[in-house]
């Protein structure tokens, strides 16, 4: 498996597991602000990792070049 196809891979499952967290906050499942708030948090963890691995998958494809 070349390394690109794990990194588009990992980041189409941290995209799903976005949209899980995105539910869950839409829906209300927080009991409290806490748990808002840690959902919230978790998204924007999620959000950057996506963006980090965007940027690392783009920084190959001009490396290949």
């Amino acid at each position: 498996m070349r390394i690109e196809n794990f990194f588009t891979y990992y980041k189409q499952q941290l995209i799903a597991r976005q949209d899980q967290v995105k539910q869950a906050i839409l829906t209300g499942s927080a009991k409290d602000w806490s748990e808002y708030r840690y959902l919230t948090g978790k998204l924007h963890a999620l959000e950057q990792e996506v963006q980090e691995l965007t940027d690392l998958l783009r920084k190959t494809e001009l490396e290949d070049e």
